[in-house]
């Protein structure tokens, strides 16, 4: 899963990183270390007039029962909650690094940070859409990070982990297409990781370090 992640780089390097165009004057933000879900983040999007821009989305989808901020890659054909944005609503979350916790008793995990090493900030797979008010008519743009079975070095730590893009590939991710490219939710190798324990621990852990 994403549960956690940090973002360092500013506005003007993301918008360099990712060729935004639009938007730029109208979202703000910090450089934050430990950003949850539930929190207004910036995402990359393609708008109205074809122009890449950078918006203000909420982390997670808001539904009647549950809040859901992840999106399993394997159920965006099946599941209609993903499949009508995965075809037209696809967007992309900037990053420096995630975090995951290696799940071993109900407190006290150890924590570790996962890097792209000469890619930051890099991008993680997304989805979009608008969550509507009932009560006052209010809409909120609202994302979900995609994610993938885990890589060799991941396995150790969760089951899950984000989908992360290639540069070349954010361009085709982007475009809406009557065929949405479930080919580019690949799982990302390990030796294009690295992954650093952040916490100790009581217990001895294998360190996967790539």
């Amino acid at each position: 899963m994403c549960g956690r992640y940090k973002r360092r780089s500013d506005k003007q390097r993301i918008a360099e990183a990712f060729h935004v165009k639009a938007g730029l004057d109208e979202t703000d933000f910090a450089a934050e270390d430990d950003i949850a879900p539930g929190s207004i983040q910036p995402v990359v999007r393609v708008n109205d007039e074809g122009q890449r821009s950078l918006d203000a989305m909420y982390w997670g989808f808001k539904l009647p029962t549950k809040f859901v901020f992840n999106a399993r890659s394997d159920s965006l054909l099946k599941n209609g909650l993903w499949k009508a944005a995965f075809g037209e609503r696809r967007c992309i979350v900037p990053a420096d690094s995630f975090f995951e916790w290696k799940r071993i008793q109900k407190r006290d995990n150890p924590k570790y940070e996962i890097t792209m090493p000469g890619s930051e900030p890099f991008g993680m797979a997304g989805i979009w859409s608008v969550w509507k008010n009932s009560k006052d008519g209010t809409a909120l743009p609202t994302v979900a990070i995609i994610t993938t079975e885990p890589n060799e070095g991941m396995a150790a730590i969760h089951d899950r982990q984000p989908a992360i893009l290639e540069p070349r590939e954010y361009e085709e991710w982007l475009t809406p297409s009557e065929r949405p490219p479930l080919h580019l939710l690949r799982v990302l190798p390990s030796e294009e990781m690295n992954i650093r324990l952040m916490e100790t621990h009581s217990m001895q852990l294998p360190l996967n370090s790539v």
